[in-house]
Protein backbone atom coordinates (compact mmCIF):
# COMPACT_ATOMS: atom_id res chain seq x y z
CA UNK A 1 0.00 0.00 0.00
CA UNK A 2 1.35 3.39 -0.97
CA UNK A 3 2.05 5.55 2.07
CA UNK A 4 1.66 9.33 2.22
CA UNK A 5 5.43 9.66 1.97
CA UNK A 6 5.48 7.38 -1.09
CA UNK A 7 2.80 9.50 -2.73
CA UNK A 8 4.85 12.63 -2.11
CA UNK A 9 8.04 11.01 -3.42
CA UNK A 10 6.34 9.74 -6.59
CA UNK A 11 4.53 13.01 -7.32
CA UNK A 12 7.65 15.07 -6.65
CA UNK A 13 9.82 12.95 -8.90
CA UNK A 14 7.26 13.11 -11.71
CA UNK A 15 6.93 16.89 -11.39
CA UNK A 16 10.70 17.48 -11.27
CA UNK A 17 11.30 15.08 -14.17
CA UNK A 18 8.60 16.77 -16.24
CA UNK A 19 9.27 20.43 -15.40
CA UNK A 20 12.69 20.58 -13.76
CA UNK A 21 13.22 21.45 -10.13
CA UNK A 22 12.78 25.17 -10.63
CA UNK A 23 9.62 24.67 -12.68
CA UNK A 24 8.14 22.12 -10.28
CA UNK A 25 5.09 23.51 -8.54
CA UNK A 26 4.61 22.57 -4.90
CA UNK A 27 0.85 22.96 -5.26
CA UNK A 28 0.86 20.60 -8.28
CA UNK A 29 2.98 18.07 -6.37
CA UNK A 30 0.58 18.15 -3.43
CA UNK A 31 -2.45 17.88 -5.73
CA UNK A 32 -0.96 14.88 -7.60
CA UNK A 33 -0.11 13.22 -4.30
CA UNK A 34 -3.52 14.03 -2.83
CA UNK A 35 -1.77 15.41 0.24
CA UNK A 36 -2.11 18.67 2.16
CA UNK A 37 0.88 20.89 2.84
CA UNK A 38 0.78 20.05 6.56
CA UNK A 39 1.25 16.37 5.76
CA UNK A 40 4.24 17.22 3.59
CA UNK A 41 5.89 19.06 6.50
CA UNK A 42 5.53 15.92 8.60
CA UNK A 43 8.05 14.25 6.26
CA UNK A 44 10.02 17.08 4.66
CA UNK A 45 11.14 20.55 5.75
CA UNK A 46 10.60 22.06 2.30
CA UNK A 47 10.29 21.44 -1.44
CA UNK A 48 14.04 21.11 -1.89
CA UNK A 49 14.40 18.40 0.76
CA UNK A 50 11.47 16.52 -0.75
CA UNK A 51 12.88 16.85 -4.27
CA UNK A 52 16.31 15.61 -3.21
CA UNK A 53 14.75 12.58 -1.49
CA UNK A 54 12.52 11.88 -4.50
CA UNK A 55 15.38 12.06 -6.98
CA UNK A 56 17.71 9.96 -4.88
CA UNK A 57 15.23 7.25 -3.98
CA UNK A 58 13.61 6.97 -7.40
CA UNK A 59 16.75 6.94 -9.53
CA UNK A 60 18.67 4.58 -7.26
CA UNK A 61 15.66 2.24 -7.17
CA UNK A 62 15.57 2.25 -10.98
CA UNK A 63 19.27 1.39 -11.12
CA UNK A 64 18.80 -1.47 -8.67
CA UNK A 65 15.90 -2.81 -10.73
CA UNK A 66 17.73 -2.38 -14.02
CA UNK A 67 21.19 -3.65 -13.02
CA UNK A 68 20.64 -5.61 -9.80
CA UNK A 69 20.55 -8.90 -11.67
CA UNK A 70 24.37 -9.00 -11.54
CA UNK A 71 24.34 -10.38 -8.01
CA UNK A 72 21.97 -13.19 -8.97
CA UNK A 73 23.70 -14.50 -12.10
CA UNK A 74 26.64 -16.79 -12.61
CA UNK A 75 27.18 -16.05 -16.31
CA UNK A 76 25.59 -14.27 -19.25
CA UNK A 77 26.33 -10.82 -17.84
CA UNK A 78 26.79 -9.09 -21.19
CA UNK A 79 23.72 -10.65 -22.80
CA UNK A 80 21.60 -9.63 -19.82
CA UNK A 81 23.12 -6.14 -19.92
CA UNK A 82 22.43 -5.85 -23.65
CA UNK A 83 18.83 -6.90 -23.07
CA UNK A 84 18.46 -4.11 -20.48
CA UNK A 85 19.98 -1.59 -22.89
CA UNK A 86 17.70 -2.70 -25.72
CA UNK A 87 14.56 -2.53 -23.57
CA UNK A 88 13.14 0.83 -24.61
CA UNK A 89 10.08 0.38 -22.38
CA UNK A 90 12.13 1.43 -19.35
CA UNK A 91 13.11 4.79 -20.85
CA UNK A 92 11.23 8.04 -21.36
CA UNK A 93 12.44 9.55 -24.60
CA UNK A 94 10.07 12.52 -24.43
CA UNK A 95 11.39 13.75 -21.08
CA UNK A 96 14.91 12.37 -21.51
CA UNK A 97 17.19 11.13 -18.78
CA UNK A 98 16.36 12.34 -15.28
CA UNK A 99 20.04 12.31 -14.33
CA UNK A 100 21.11 14.48 -17.24
CA UNK A 101 18.13 16.82 -16.90
CA UNK A 102 18.81 17.54 -13.23
CA UNK A 103 22.58 17.74 -13.66
CA UNK A 104 22.15 20.29 -16.45
CA UNK A 105 19.62 22.34 -14.50
CA UNK A 106 20.89 22.25 -10.93
CA UNK A 107 24.47 21.05 -10.50
CA UNK A 108 26.05 24.47 -11.07
CA UNK A 109 23.59 26.41 -8.92
CA UNK A 110 22.98 24.20 -5.88
CA UNK A 111 25.63 22.29 -3.95
CA UNK A 112 23.18 19.72 -2.52
CA UNK A 113 21.89 18.80 -5.97
CA UNK A 114 25.46 18.75 -7.30
CA UNK A 115 26.60 16.28 -4.62
CA UNK A 116 23.53 14.08 -5.05
CA UNK A 117 23.73 13.96 -8.83
CA UNK A 118 27.45 13.23 -8.74
CA UNK A 119 26.76 10.35 -6.36
CA UNK A 120 23.98 8.99 -8.55
CA UNK A 121 26.07 9.24 -11.70
CA UNK A 122 29.03 7.55 -9.97
CA UNK A 123 26.67 4.78 -8.83
CA UNK A 124 25.49 4.33 -12.42
CA UNK A 125 29.09 4.03 -13.65
CA UNK A 126 29.98 1.68 -10.79
CA UNK A 127 27.01 -0.56 -11.64
CA UNK A 128 28.12 -0.77 -15.26
CA UNK A 129 31.72 -1.42 -14.19
CA UNK A 130 30.54 -4.26 -11.92
CA UNK A 131 28.74 -5.87 -14.86
CA UNK A 132 31.87 -5.53 -17.00
CA UNK A 133 34.09 -6.91 -14.22
CA UNK A 134 31.82 -9.96 -13.86
CA UNK A 135 31.84 -10.44 -17.64
CA UNK A 136 35.65 -10.20 -17.60
CA UNK A 137 35.87 -12.81 -14.81
CA UNK A 138 33.72 -15.27 -16.77
CA UNK A 139 35.57 -14.73 -20.05
CA UNK A 140 32.63 -12.98 -21.73
CA UNK A 141 34.70 -9.84 -22.18
CA UNK A 142 38.29 -9.57 -23.39
CA UNK A 143 40.76 -7.98 -21.00
CA UNK A 144 40.30 -4.21 -20.91
CA UNK A 145 40.14 -1.25 -18.57
CA UNK A 146 36.60 -1.73 -17.27
CA UNK A 147 36.56 1.68 -15.57
CA UNK A 148 37.22 3.45 -18.88
CA UNK A 149 34.78 1.21 -20.73
CA UNK A 150 32.10 1.94 -18.09
CA UNK A 151 32.70 5.66 -18.60
CA UNK A 152 32.38 5.22 -22.37
CA UNK A 153 29.17 3.22 -22.00
CA UNK A 154 27.48 5.64 -19.60
CA UNK A 155 28.46 8.67 -21.67
CA UNK A 156 27.21 6.98 -24.83
CA UNK A 157 23.90 6.03 -23.23
CA UNK A 158 23.34 9.56 -21.94
CA UNK A 159 24.05 10.88 -25.44
CA UNK A 160 21.71 8.32 -27.00
CA UNK A 161 18.84 9.31 -24.72
CA UNK A 162 19.48 13.00 -25.40
CA UNK A 163 19.55 12.36 -29.16
CA UNK A 164 16.22 10.53 -29.00
CA UNK A 165 14.72 13.33 -26.89
CA UNK A 166 15.99 16.03 -29.26
CA UNK A 167 14.86 14.28 -32.45
CA UNK A 168 11.70 12.75 -31.06
CA UNK A 169 12.84 9.47 -32.60
CA UNK A 170 13.25 6.44 -30.34
CA UNK A 171 15.15 4.79 -33.20
CA UNK A 172 18.09 7.14 -32.54
CA UNK A 173 18.53 5.51 -29.14
CA UNK A 174 18.15 2.01 -30.61
CA UNK A 175 20.75 2.73 -33.31
CA UNK A 176 23.27 4.08 -30.80
CA UNK A 177 22.76 1.08 -28.50
CA UNK A 178 23.38 -1.34 -31.37
CA UNK A 179 26.58 0.52 -32.30
CA UNK A 180 27.65 0.51 -28.65
CA UNK A 181 27.08 -3.24 -28.35
CA UNK A 182 29.08 -3.71 -31.54
CA UNK A 183 31.95 -1.76 -30.01
CA UNK A 184 31.84 -3.81 -26.82
CA UNK A 185 31.68 -7.05 -28.78
CA UNK A 186 34.65 -5.88 -30.87
CA UNK A 187 36.71 -6.00 -27.68
CA UNK A 188 36.53 -9.83 -27.69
Amino acid sequence: METTRDKLINATFDEVFSHGYQGASLSDILAKAGVHKGSMYHFFANKKEMALAAVEETILQRFNERYGYVATQEKGYLEAFYAKLRDTSTRDFKRGCPIANIVQEMSNIDADFNVLMRTIYETFRANVKTILDKALETGELAPCDTAKLALFITATLEGAILSAKASGEEQDYVDVVEMLIGCIEGKK
